[in-house]
């Protein structure tokens, strides 16, 4: 490892906030180092391709290490644990995602800001995109939500070692819909950051190869499999309330689905228009079917097959829209948690990836 031009090991940085990402050859990472902005953050660069050439700049640091995306992360994060003790916040971002230093340097300090556990930057309306929930309002800095996607997570530093774990199991898919469970205490836990919305440059599923989904393995199998051994549903991805620019607190479904509406001049910013318009639909739909929820869980101490076996339901202790654990009697009536377990659903990415939610 690098930094500063030197080969004698990681040097101590004053900042506090850390990027760290998987790259090979097709890396936007230089955008994330342009010049002219002052860094809050520095950048640790996990690369899988060894013909990237050494980086010599103030707090970057420079690893190789082969493997999938997943994998690499777990390795990462089993052997730099003192280095990562530095920061308190890390963000892990996908090599085609398209940020300025301005853009990144704002990210991290709305986490602070906030004391946010998980979080992540919105999706410019022309970025690919799988969940249209995670796509920009300008109008709100930012929305709680009960869901963070992989592509660009933010972790607290203490969550991140509590979730961190989650990179060892072997799935190279569906460990985002667990980590927000594992430690969701409240509707003000995770949120989507509108103000500095970040562009996602390539299709969903364009790496799926380099990633191990090959020869008939789907993303579907990792996430159904993660599923059964949390014993979580698939929740839908859905806000609690948003903040306004302003400052002003938006709540409640009718509000939260009215400032969704104009998601739909995305639809046709890309191709193909009609899986964008799709998962646009969906999300409105979500909106207006319950409000947002969480299952709580933990690490479990068998094997996925264990619970698959044994036909095992989801064991649901939602928190509704006030933060309130729910008892199981009036789940089926407040809970969105709940509500979202009875349903199929096909969600599709506009790169044409399609993935089935059967949660029964």
């Amino acid at each position: 490892m690098t930094t500063n031009g030197s080969g004698d090991g990681p040097e101590k940085s004053d900042r506090k906030y850390l990027l760290v990402a998987r790259i090979g050859p097709k890396s936007l990472h230089a955008q994330w180092l342009a010049a002219g902005v002052e860094r809050n953050y520095d950048v640790f660069l996990s690369s899988y391709d060894t013909n990237l050439p050494e980086i010599r700049e103030d707090g970057v640091y420079l690893e190789y290490r082969g493997g999938s995306k997943v994998a690499g992360y777990a390795g990462f994060l089993r052997e730099h644990a003192d280095f990562l003790a530095r920061y308190k916040y890390i963000c892990f971002f996908d090599d085609d995602i398209e940020a300025s230093p301005a853009c990144i340097n704002g990210i991290f300090s709305r986490c602070d800001e906030y004391n946010l556990k998980i979080a992540q930057p919105a999706l410019t309306w022309d970025s690919h995109f799988t969940y249209a929930c995670l796509l920009q309002q300008k109008r709100y800095a930012l929305r709680y939500v009960n869901f963070v996607e992989m592509m660009c997570p933010v972790f607290r530093h203490d969550i991140l070692e509590r979730i961190a774990p989650l990179y060892a199991l072997g799935y190279e898919s569906g460990i985002d819909l667990i980590w927000c469970n594992l430690v969701a205490e409240d509707p003000r836990d995770f949120a989507v950051i509108d103000e500095f919305p970040v562009r996602h440059t390539e299709p969903v599923g364009g790496n799926k190869s380099a990633n191990g989904f090959a020869d008939g393995r789907l993303y579907e199998d990792d996430i159904h499999a993660i599923l059964a051994l949390f014993r979580v549903p698939w929740l839908r991805a859905t806000p609690f309330s948003a903040i306004g620019r302003s400052g002003r607190v938006t709540k409640g479904r009718t509000s939260l689905l009215l400032g969704a509406l104009i998601l739909l001049a995305a639809a046709p910013l890309r191709r193909p228009v009609t899986g964008r318009l799709r998962a646009i639909l969906v999300h409105w739909r979500h909106l207006w079917r319950g409000a947002a929820g969480n299952v709580r869980t933990r690490f479990p101490m068998e094997p996925a097959e264990t619970y698959v076996a044994q036909g095992a339901r989801p064991s649901r202790k939602p928190i509704d829209s006030a933060g309130q654990r729910m008892p199981t009697s009036v789940v089926s009536l407040r809970s969105g948690a709940s509500r979202q377990a009875d349903w199929r659903e096909t969600v599709s990415a506009e790169s044409g990836l399609t993935l089935r939610r059967e949660n029964r």
